[in-house]
């Protein structure tokens, strides 16, 4: 009996002990007061991390409204790089029109004056073909003056000849 007795007073013992330790109690927690409201209770340490975590919360928002202004920015830089760059693409085409266009009208020149060449080319030997037929003429007008001259004092003299003859016949 005495064992027996000696067990159930070790028994008691360790239950009561283990009554006392074996629950921690928990934070936060709400309770109610002696009005009757209810109230949270907390450790200094989650009252800090709360405080920290509302200071971090206050900083975040501020931060959204400048990450706003930011983002308002950046559209608006990214509308006028939008506006830029049509506005270039214009010019771009401009440009690609004007410069065809020059491109047809060297072209047109360069024809033109490959015309004008073939022009003087042709002219020249007109030109040159002239010439050989004023000198043909000329030749021939020399030859026949020369046969006038001569024809003239041949024709002079038989005339003569032939009035001296008539008059020595007579």
């Amino acid at each position: 009996m005495k064992k027996f007795l000696t067990l159930i007073i070790g028994l008691v013992l360790s239950l009561t002990s283990f009554a006392q330790y074996s629950k921690p109690i928990e934070y936060p927690k709400f309770e109610v007061d002696s009005n009757g409201q209810q109230v949270l209770v907390m450790t200094i340490e989650q009252a800090q991390a709360l405080d920290n975590a509302t200071d971090l919360l206050i900083m975040l928002e501020k931060l959204n409204t400048q990450m706003g202004d930011y983002d308002s920015v950046c559209v608006k830089v990214i509308n006028d790089k939008d506006k830029v760059i049509a506005s270039q693409k214009m010019e771009i085409a401009k440009l690609k029109e004007s410069l065809d266009n020059k491109d047809n009208q060297i072209e047109a020149l360069q024809g033109e004056i490959a015309s004008y060449l073939r022009k003087i080319i042709i002219l020249e030997a007109e030109v040159a073909n002239r010439q050989k037929v004023i000198d043909e003429k000329n030749l021939q007008i020399r030859s026949l003056k020369t046969k006038m001259v001569f024809g003239g004092i041949g024709g002079g003299v038989a005339v003569i000849g032939l009035v001296l003859g008539l008059i020595l016949v007579h």
